[in-house]
């Protein structure tokens, strides 16, 4: 059944039921309106009374044309790269968590040698100014007081 003979139904179909009005198309048995839809040319073959359900069938032919191949493959290829880019990202999350903790260590190292920086600073500072009082440092090594 092609276009041309739906259109050709259709359009006989509309002017029977404006010339016999609503109420007569409805009161018309189906069988008698089965009749008129069987007597158009190239109806009869799709008007059997096989189910429905037998007609849709899965045709791999149309899988196997080159433009549903196509969009296949397109959809494969987006799908893969998704998943490539999850799988990035995931990576790229578990370096930075290793650098993080690398610089919290880093930084904690530092701040522990500016400590000790202080600290010697300190202890420089106490030489000079027990230089300007007069104070001389011993060559005796200091003596520690255990309790």
């Amino acid at each position: 059944m092609n276009k041309s003979n739906v259109i050709d139904f259709l359009g006989r179909f509309r002017k029977s039921i404006k010339s016999k009005g609503r109420g007569a198309a409805a009161g018309t048995p189906v069988s008698q309106r089965f009749d008129e839809v069987k007597g158009i040319e190239g109806v009869e073959d799709n008007l059997s009374a096989e189910p429905v359900v037998s007609t849709v069938k899965f045709d791999i032919v149309a899988l196997l044309q080159l433009k549903t191949f196509l969009y296949l493959l397109g959809g494969t290829l987006i799908f893969l790269l998704q998943t490539y880019n999850t799988l990035a990202i995931i990576n790229l999350a578990r370096q930075s968590e290793k650098l993080r903790e690398q610089i919290l260590m880093t930084t904690s190292v530092i701040t522990s040698q500016e400590l000790k920086v202080h600290e010697l600073h300190g202890i420089h500072n106490i030489a000079q100014d027990a230089l300007k009082i007069g104070l001389e440092p011993s060559g005796i090594p200091p003596v520690e007081l255990r309790p």
